[in-house]
This record gives structure tokens, sequence and C-alpha cells, in this order.
């Protein structure tokens, strides 16, 4: 019964790991995110005020914001993903650490019965004794 605590105890340990994991992994994506969006904004902006707004440049410029734009959505794909991952993990780990504390208390509880019952039966030897 101890090592079923203790297994249990662990796995809580773990999701709780797994979820801080994956919420330092949504910061992270966020970041980089933020930092995506000011580089697009800038390239934008270096494109409306350049005055090589059209022809090779342009179209140098226009690759540039395409290959932003198309990590911007992976990330936004990236960020749902890791989102509810972390939220599974939350939910294991709500979970995983409420058994280890039912399996803890009814361990408890079980050991406490047998001291209980080891106390009762010396008693009734000792009385057994006395009497004989």
């Amino acid at each position: 019964m101890k090592k079923r605590v203790d297994s249990l105890a662990r796995a809580a340990r773990l999701a709780a790991q797994m979820h801080e994991i994956g919420r330092w992994r949504l910061s992270a994506i966020e970041r980089e995110q933020a930092s995506l969006g000011d580089a697009l904004r800038a390239a934008f902006e270096a494109l409306e005020e350049s005055p090589f707004a059209y022809g090779a440049q342009a179209k140098l410029s226009t690759r540039c914001i395409r290959a932003l734009q198309k990590r911007l959505d992976a990330l936004a794909r990236e960020s749902e993903r890791v989102s509810q991952a972390a939220y599974v993990h939350g939910i294991r780990a709500r979970i995983a650490e409420q058994a280890a504390k039912t399996a803890d208390k009814a361990y408890r509880e079980r050991e406490a019965r047998k001291e209980l019952a080891e106390i009762a039966e010396r008693a009734l030897v000792r009385r057994g004794a006395s009497q004989g």
C-alpha cells in the first residue's frame, strides 16, 4: 500500500512538472509571437517609407513579410496545441494529487486500524494471562 501511495505521489509531481513545462513553453511562444509581430510591423513600416516600395526590393520585402506571417501562423497553431496540452496536464496533475492524498489517507487509516487491533490483542492477552 505504501508503494502505491509513493507511486501516486510521484505521478502527481510528474504531472505538475509537465503542466509547468507547458506553461513555460506557452510563455516562450507568446514572447516569440510578440517579437515576430514587432518585426512584421517594422517590415510594413519600412516598406511604406521606402522609396523602393516597387520592383525587386518590394519583392524581397514581400517574401520577408510572408515568411514572418507563416511563422506567426505556425506559432498560433503551436500555441493552441501547447495550451491544450498544458490544460490536460493540469487536470491530470490535480487528479493524480487527489488520488495520492486519498491513497495516503487510506494508508494512514489502515495503519491506525492495525495499531489499534494490535493494542486490543495485547490487552486481551494480558487480560487472559491475569485471569488464567
